[in-house]
């Protein structure tokens, strides 16, 4: 297994975004407003089975965990992976 597919599978994806977005369950997915642009209805969806993100409203993006991090706090994927690290 590659060092990036088990700290996907050790660091929960809704557990570590909840600490930026505060998320609602809606069915088996997460829903709150995208960190990445003025949202004013939950179009942010993040996917537990599929550890994955993705938003629906303005922005268009999404990715995984390691794609949040690097967005949010703006680190090339090198600081993203030594962090999740960490935290694995």
């Amino acid at each position: 297994m590659a060092v990036v597919d088990e700290i996907k599978e050790r660091v929960d994806v809704v557990e570590f975004i909840s600490q930026y977005v505060p998320l609602r369950k809606a069915g088996r997915n997460y829903k709150g407003l995208c960190p990445f642009h003025a949202d004013t209805s939950p179009s942010f969806i993040v996917f537990p089975e599929g550890q994955r993100w993705h938003c629906f409203g303005a922005c268009g993006t999404g990715g995984d965990i390691f794609t949040f991090l690097m967005k949010r706090e703006n680190l090339d994927f090198s600081e993203a992976l030594r962090l999740l690290a960490q935290r694995a």
